[in-house]
């Protein structure tokens, strides 16, 4: 019988003290929170990944680079209920798609558009959310800025995300795709 053990292949792996976030890291994102109380509460659960993104603790500009909005553009801004970005998104792209179906001599240039379009929405869309939460901010606060509970509820109730709006967007599109295939 050997007396070396077998490892469980069913137990959590053993984190290293590196892979922690030290004291400091920790007193820094719950200072960032409070700071941003508001915004916090529009972002909901993501919050700590977007102040990240956002630089909300050493300001400036918003990190230019978002994969979601890159491979999943018009579904991504329903999800995060930027309902008026995704109807100018669409409306662009399927423009922009109508005229590889009436001229296809244009289609190398309309495609070209088409991939210009997802890089523009790709890179802005960090800055794009960023502006996005802070108007539902000054929204909800000329609606309800005298009363903090009402204001509370609103934001959590404007902000998040929207399970049903991204199913909205993919009925949409399968809607649109049978259409197109008739």
């Amino acid at each position: 019988m050997s007396s070396e053990r077998t490892p469980n292949p069913y137990a959590a792996p053993d984190a290293a003290l590196s892979d922690l976030p030290s004291d400091d890291e920790i007193t820094d994102a719950v200072a960032v929170h409070d700071r941003h109380p508001l915004l916090a509460k529009v972002v909901g659960d993501n919050f700590a990944l977007y102040a990240r993104r956002w630089h909300l603790d050493q300001g400036g500009w918003a990190r230019p680079w978002h994969w979601p909005a890159l491979l999943f553009e018009f579904y991504w801004l329903m999800y995060r209920k930027m309902y008026l970005v995704s109807l100018v998104y669409f409306l662009a792209t399927f423009s922009i798609s109508a005229v590889i179906g009436l001229a296809p001599s244009y289609a190398g240039v309309a495609l070209t558009g088409l991939l210009g379009l997802r890089i523009i929405l790709c890179v802005s869309a960090n800055e794009l959310y960023r502006w996005h939460c802070l108007r539902q901010i000054r929204r909800a606060k000329a609606r309800f800025g005298t009363q903090p509970d009402r204001l509370q509820a609103e934001l959590v109730r404007r902000g998040g995300t929207s399970g049903w709006a991204l199913a909205f967007a993919i009925a949409l599109m399968v809607v649109i795709t049978v259409l197109g295939e008739a």
